[in-house]
């Protein structure tokens, strides 16, 4: 990706840059785009013009209602002026305050945003209601960015407003309870299994501590629109803080000890999903635990003859179901647990139709497909699965440091033939973002080194570098 410009003729600090514009229809051409753009915007005051937004999309593209609901929340925080704030809007430009500021965010619509701050135990609380079954772990995702790391940015040494006394109830606070209201399995969005079981722990595992997401009810897209919500526990990065560098690399990849199956389905069809999980999981098993563990519970010995040593059997399968309360909602997410700790998950939401009398084929068909693309993840010897991948990458670029992460090889991490795994889409995608608006490169095997966004000695060299940046809206 071709790096950013320095501009000739800088305008002074006090004076509010041109936007950087990002087309819409760029790589992957969906919300991912916007989301990322908001959220750095948000967090660095750079001021972004997004056209043909979503462009790649069908029905028309432009912004959905969880997509506004997330500029909606970050405008009000960062008190930005924004125009093009609207349903299916395809074009907005999006100014986050800049000094003191006076501007408001834009008027709300399906969406209400309650904040309140304790004086005592400095806990923000806020909720964002959503009138539809938007994706709540995509507005998740595209606030999390600026809830972590918008006061480790707040008290540079730059600033000449006074630090408000812990007692204030202006304090920063150092955690924040986030409830959204909306949907939780919504199609083309994760899950909030998934991000329960494999974004939060990945998240703590490079360090972004104590991030919590329980389960209040659920939303659903399939068999009637339901809206369901989540409580989600924060604790916040500090003035002066950055997140660290991290590595996700090769070497930390660790074999597979354990699977964890999470069927949501109707009651009726609880055994037969259970048997058929089961029993494509086994016709795989080698795939997916290597030798270190046969089909039934064995261990492999230590290469002397046939001996092998008896594995608990019930340990490295494990299958929870609950009742879906809907004969047309199937759901099943698998995730892969290492010796290390990476977590490698694989889901669907069924939406091939289901037809009376033919639970069968949805049964059959769910567990055979799950079970491949996770087989597929394992395979490729990465550390992170496909839609982890992308959602790190905004991570690493804020990062202080340099931070890898490893995605797989063709030939998986045994063989090493046919080179590094090409990033999705969405990576790509939201590498080329950080690119634009931060100066971040990525290289061919997922590194790239971060901007140290929130380090106090660094606020002054960071604003100079990011002032620095082409951001003409030629």
């Amino acid at each position: 990706m071709p790096s950013p410009k320095p501009r000739s003729n800088s305008k002074p600090k006090s004076e509010t840059p041109n936007p950087i514009h990002l087309e819409g229809t760029t790589l992957e051409g969906g919300g991912q785009l916007l989301r990322i753009a908001l959220a750095l915007s948000s967090l660095t005051a750079i001021p972004i013009h997004v056209t043909n937004i979503r462009g790649k999309r069908s029905g028309g593209g432009g912004l959905k209602a969880q997509h506004l609901t997330s500029l909606t929340w970050l405008a009000r925080e960062s008190e930005a002026r924004v125009s093009g704030a609207g349903l299916k809007s395809r074009e907005i430009v999006f100014v986050p305050r800049r000094g003191s500021g006076d501007g408001e965010g834009p008027g709300r619509r399906n969406v209400h945003v309650s904040g309140e701050v304790g004086r005592k135990e400095r806990e923000r609380h806020i909720e964002i209601k959503q009138s539809t079954p938007g994706s709540v772990n995509l507005v998740f995702q595209a606030i999390l960015p600026y809830l972590l790391f918008s006061h480790s940015h707040s008290e540079s040494p730059t600033s000449t407003s006074p630090s408000p006394s812990p007692s204030s109830p202006q304090a920063h606070p150092s955690k924040i309870t986030l409830r959204i209201t909306g949907g939780t399995n919504v199609s083309n969005s994760p899950s909030i299994d998934y991000i329960q079981q494999v974004l939060l722990p990945m998240l703590q595992k490079i360090s972004i501590k104590d991030l919590t997401a329980s389960l209040q009810s659920r939303g659903w897209s399939q068999g009637g629109t339901k809206l369901g919500s989540v409580s989600f526990g924060i604790t916040l990065f500090g003035p002066g803080e950055a997140l660290s560098g991290f590595t996700l690399g090769r070497e930390d990849r660790g074999e597979v000890v354990h699977v964890q199956a999470t069927i949501i389905a109707p009651k009726a069809v609880e055994q037969d999903l259970r048997e058929e999980v089961e029993s494509a999981v086994h016709k795989r098993w080698r795939e997916i635990f290597g030798k270190q563990r046969d089909r039934k519970g064995y261990e492999d010995g230590d290469g002397q003859g046939d001996e092998r040593t008896k594995a608990e059997p019930d340990t490295a399968l494990d299958i929870t179901f609950e009742d879906s309360h809907h004969e047309k909602r199937y759901y099943l997410l698998l995730v892969a647990t290492t010796s290390t700790g990476i977590k490698l998950g694989r889901d669907w939401l069924y939406d091939h139709g289901v037809r009376a009398g033919k639970t069968g084929k949805v049964v059959d068909a769910l567990a055979k497909k799950v079970v491949a693309d996770l087989v597929a993840e394992i395979a490729h010897g990465g550390c992170v699965d496909e839609w982890l991948r992308d959602q790190l990458v905004v991570f690493q670029a804020l990062a202080k440091g340099r931070s890898e992460v490893f995605g797989g090889s063709v030939g998986g991490k045994r063989e090493g033939e046919g080179g590094l795994m090409e990033p999705s889409l969405h990576a790509r995608t939201a590498q080329w973002v950080v690119g634009e608006m931060l100066g971040v490169e990525f290289d061919e095997e997922g590194g790239c080194e971060g901007v140290a966004f929130g380090e106090q000695q660094d606020d002054a060299r960071l604003a100079d570098e990011l002032q620095s940046l082409d951001i003409s809206t030629a």
